[in-house]
């Protein structure tokens, strides 16, 4: 199925559930709303736009679509500077911190519950994730979760059983070994602190001193160190910088290249759309205790945006039961309304990944990294120093203590 033929599936699915989100007739302004994502995952973003404007007479929304995530907040920071943002606009709660340092954003929280978004209806942990100094300031759309996604065809040629619900770091290391064969390997990690943490915590210990004032990372505790010393042991098993240079750890997955990878929810509607792959989802394997890192995008507000009425209304509706219903039947999301989440619309076993229960399975034990303004930027510096030690064998140690010299004084900027 393409991706225009996906957008006008999911808006006559949506249709034929009847009813609306209507509301009182709109003026005729046009919302400008810029999200990022690849061609299938923005087809959803079109369908949930066509539904809108449908069951809102009068309105309408102009969709910016930007393919890599880099230049999606590089434009809205240029957006911002130059003074015309769009009016809303979708990040992921590790980024919105740094709009609201400077005074860019106008909370939805206040907005919402005047349009009778009850925030008990969603899972708590995005909606803490996106409160900011005591308020609401974007409305998460999803609690999407790190899994590992898996080539059915793949096990099986190998002799491999699925992975269960209780499998450990060492039947994760031992699968990744068993599955790596010649031109292919058994498992795809990027070097990053988003992939890393659930480990760390996993293994017993903290990415930070303090997840709410954090001064300093602590990857260089026993604890943390026993969790990047285990992801290091699977660089047998994982695609070298020249490979992944040539070839991303997605398209070597879809390609049958890499039999098993670590992200989001977001990588199904791409996965979906690939002819003969055959593919599943199990949680992280489990070390010391089960650990799960958040993953969650919110729509926030300009706070030059003079449409914010409109702005308010059309999150209303994407984050309601119409436009959650929508995103999840596109495979985009796994929907932070509750109701949402539980229904056949994300948990439906005939299209793939069939365990979709998996998500939200491992809700409980999800937990986030910090809400600071200058958080991407010790992602950025974190990404660069793995990198060297994965792919270049620089000592972990050094890479460890770089780390820490290079990110004190950015969450010592405060928040």
């Amino acid at each position: 199925m393409t991706a225009c033929m996906l957008a006008t599936t999911l808006s006559l699915s949506l249709a034929a559930c009847g009813g609306g989100d209507s509301g009182p007739g709109g003026d005729g302004s046009t919302i400008r709303l810029q999200v990022s994502g690849e061609p299938e995952e923005i087809a959803v973003y079109r369908a949930l736009v066509g539904a809108y404007e449908k069951s809102h007479p009068g309105r309408r929304v102009r969709l910016d679509a930007v393919a890599k995530k880099s230049d999606h907040l590089a434009r809205l920071t240029t957006s911002f500077a130059a003074g015309g943002p769009p009016d809303v606009f979708l990040v992921n709660y590790r980024e919105y911190a740094q709009f609201v340092a400077r005074r860019a954003l106008s909370p939805v929280g206040p907005a919402l519950t005047s349009r009778g978004v009850r925030m008990a209806d969603y899972f708590p942990q995005p909606i803490e994730a996106f409160t900011y100094q005591g308020v609401l300031q974007c409305m998460p759309q999803n609690i999407s979760s790190l899994v590992v996604y898996y080539n059915r065809e793949l096990l099986s040629r190998a002799g491999v059983p699925a992975p269960k619900a209780t499998w450990t770091w060492a039947d994760f290391a031992r699968t990744a070994k068993t599955l790596t064969r010649a031109g292919g390997h058994g498992v795809g990690i990027e070097p990053s602190l988003v992939r890393a943490a659930p480990f760390v915590w996993g293994a017993g210990g903290e990415v930070v001193d303090d997840t709410r004032s954090p001064t300093r990372l602590t990857l260089d505790t026993p604890q943390a160190r026993r969790a990047l010393d285990f992801l290091l042991g699977l660089a047998p098993a994982m695609p070298g910088e020249k490979e992944v240079a040539a070839q991303d750890l997605e398209t070597r997955f879809t390609t049958g290249k890499l039999a098993m990878l670590l992200s989001s929810r977001r990588e199904t509607p791409t996965f979906r759309e690939v002819p003969g792959l055959d593919f599943d989802v199990a949680p992280l394997p489990t070390g010391l205790k089960p650990a799960g890192i958040l993953h969650s995008d919110g729509y926030c507000v300009a706070a030059k945006s003079r449409r914010r009425e409109a702005a308010a209304q059309f999150i209303a509706y994407a984050v309601g039961s119409q436009g959650q219903t929508l995103t999840a039947l596109g495979g985009r999301t796994v929907p932070s309304l509750v109701s949402v989440a539980r229904s056949g619309a994300f948990l439906d076993p005939t299209r793939p990944p069939k365990s979709s229960q998996v998500f939200l399975d491992g809700i409980p034990s999800i937990r986030r990294t910090p809400v600071h303004p200058r958080w991407p930027e010790v992602e950025d510096v974190v990404a660069a120093e793995l990198t060297r030690v994965f792919h270049d064998g620089a000592p972990l140690d050094q890479a460890l203590t770089r780390i820490d010299e290079r990110t004190r004084p950015l969450l010592a900027g405060g928040a």
